[in-house]
């Protein structure tokens, strides 16, 4: 029995401070990049994406290199997905 491996995901959040916001598989053989993708394209991560996902294949990385940080509207541009840029304003409480 092999365990499952996932990539933990954080949505605008720093990693290793907060628990991840999202996890997908981490498939053998395929790049970390082509499952995000698929995860944004199949829907499972949901319609509203921050500017940035931080990824990691451990849910509290100590070390920063093990951190990958994704800028989701180029990806979503060197994939031709279609999206809408919106902004939201953020007010401090």
């Amino acid at each position: 029995m092999t365990d499952r491996q996932l990539l933990y995901l954080w949505f605008d959040r720093e990693p290793g401070v907060f628990e991840p916001d999202h996890t997908i598989e981490d498939i053998p053989g395929t790049a970390d990049i082509d499952l995000l993708t698929a995860a944004i394209i199949d829907g499972s991560l949901g319609d509203l994406l921050p500017a940035r996902i931080y990824m990691a294949t451990n849910p509290t990385p100590e070390n920063p290199r093990a951190i990958r940080s994704i800028d989701v509207g180029k990806l979503l541009r060197d994939n031709k997905i279609h999206h809408r840029r919106c902004y939201q304003i953020v007010r401090p409480d």
